[in-house]
């Protein structure tokens, strides 16, 4: 027995040697090599300042270490800083994980840059696949994503070398970040502390803290995951806006959203308006649930997970029409109508897919428009918008569509200066204060529901809304000459 140890462990002792002594010369995947100024080691923080060249045959051919200096093979030659990342995958693996920001040549400004053809940016990662033997977890896991139509990070296995030392299997990735090639939310300042900017937006993650963020806040888990059972808790951490950055209301507000999850989960809630579809994204949700579990993700729920929430968006009451835009100002003064709110995610003056769904994620309709013929050339960002001639007509026909540049036609639709309502947002009753007198007023729920009606006299009125649970809800009110005016208000 003494024997089988003795050669065993010199088996294993001879295997590391001849892996450290690996060199590499040429692979069908990318090489990534980076030398650090001095060939310092990399810490886990800060970053280290260094060079890092990408060897990359596109045609698909081999790509050898001998074309470490020729440019038409390299897919990136620059300034980067670098440090190791992750938690168990750097701790107990020999194989590092790495972060990378692509630098400019003084070595302090971004370099906003596609690498594989992966959209601009300066953020990166080096996923080391720690305790992966098969490599293909990770990699197979954002690829289903990506298929049934969600985000996952961009990615490409490559080969490593680092100050001469062979590393290994990598897989080049985007690093998680606000953008709007990656996660597509829109930016937040410390002066977004009213709605809507309040509402989003945000990425918040569950994780160790080992990267020396601070913990935002807890919430007790469910169990059953090797971490441990029931009450073991989970740590949510900001990853944007940064714990430095993020103000007490928007800190307090992203928590509060997480709360209301829990809190109608338990309830087993599954109203549109007040349950578990009012608070997350039913369609992205069990996308996420389903690769989880398809890929047996061993740290999921409680580590390693991200979410996201984008700013409230506007709701569309049925068969009435509602005008979005980005810039208010701009709007009322080209088309001399008020908009009903902000849209402030874009949208493509080429061509973009739009989808109108129900909150379980049903498909109602959808279309793909195109601003080259057969479709009308004349909306093309400079004003005049699509338009469809007839309602009852297949939106998917280019045919089927006009250009149009009036909106005053639907003016009487839209949220206009018509009506006040005060406070907003309320905590019971609203004063609803309308130019002319109002015949009707009701109280519509965000999937155009009719929640309460009146029927007041005169142009200065009170709603109560204390019954109505929190969120946000229409003020629609009808004027005895046939007028109709919109008003938003939130329910807290």
């Amino acid at each position: 027995m003494g024997t089988g140890r003795i050669i065993v462990s010199f088996f294993l002792f001879a295997f590391a040697l001849m892996v450290k002594a690996q060199t590499l010369t040429d692979s069908n995947l990318p090489i990534v090599v980076i030398e650090t100024d001095g060939g310092v080691n990399i810490p886990d923080e800060p970053k280290v300042l260094g060079t890092m060249k990408i060897i990359w045959h596109q045609d698909g051919s081999r790509n050898y270490m001998t074309d470490i200096d020729n440019p038409e093979y390299l897919n990136y030659n620059g300034r980067i800083g670098i440090e190791r990342r992750g938690s168990s995958s750097q701790t107990y693996v020999n194989k590092k994980p790495y972060a990378i920001e692509t630098l400019q040549d003084d070595n302090v400004t971004n370099n906003n840059v596609s690498i594989f053809n992966m959209p601009d940016e300066n953020d990166w990662i080096l996923n080391s696949l720690a305790f992966d033997q098969t490599g293909m977890r990770d990699f197979l896991a954002y690829e289903l994503s990506e298929t049934i139509g969600q985000y996952a990070s961009r990615r490409q296995y490559c080969e490593v070398v680092i100050n001469g030392d062979y590393k290994g299997l990598y897989v080049f990735m985007e690093k998680i970040k606000p953008d709007k090639g990656r996660v597509n939310i829109e930016k937040m300042d410390p002066t977004c502390n009213s709605y809507p900017e309040v509402t989003g937006g945000y990425i918040v993650k569950a994780d160790k803290t080992t990267g020396g963020d601070p913990v935002a806040w807890t919430m007790e888990g469910y169990g059953g995951g090797w971490w441990g059972g029931w009450g073991v808790s989970t740590d949510f951490i900001l990853h944007y806006p940064k714990p430095g950055d993020v103000t007490n209301t928007q800190k307090n507000y992203i928590h509060n959203v997480f709360d209301d999850l829990a809190f109608v989960a338990n309830q087993n809630n599954i109203s549109i308006s007040s349950g578990i579809p009012s608070v997350i994204d039913i369609p992205s949700f069990v996308d996420f649930m389903m690769i989880a579990e398809f890929s047996s993700n061993v740290d999921v729920y409680s580590l390693s997970t991200f979410f996201h929430k984008v700013s409230n968006g506007s709701h569309l009451p049925a068969r009435e029409a509602l005008w979005l835009c980005s810039d208010s100002s701009s709007f009322i003064n080209r088309y001399q109508a008020v908009p009903f709110g902000q849209f402030t995610r874009k949208l493509s003056n080429k061509s973009e897919n739009l989808v109108l769904a129900d909150a379980w994620g049903n498909v109602i309709d959808e279309v793909r428009y195109y601003d080259c013929e057969p479709w009308p050339t004349e909306p093309d960002g400079n004003g005049p918008y699509l338009e469809l001639k007839n309602l009852d007509s297949d939106n998917s026909l280019a045919e089927n569509w006009t250009f149009g540049d009036d909106l005053m036609k639907i003016n009487e639709l839209v949220e206009d200066r018509n009506i006040a309502v005060h406070p907003n947002p309320t905590l019971g009753k609203i004063h609803v204060v309308v130019s002319g007198t109002a015949s009707r007023c009701q109280i519509i729920g965000l999937p155009g529901n009719v929640l309460q009606e009146y029927s007041p006299s005169g142009s200065d009125f009170e709603v109560d809304l204390s019954r109505l649970p929190m969120g946000m809800y229409l003020v629609k009110v009808q004027f005895a000459d046939g007028r109709m005016a919109l008003r938003k208000v939130v329910k807290q």
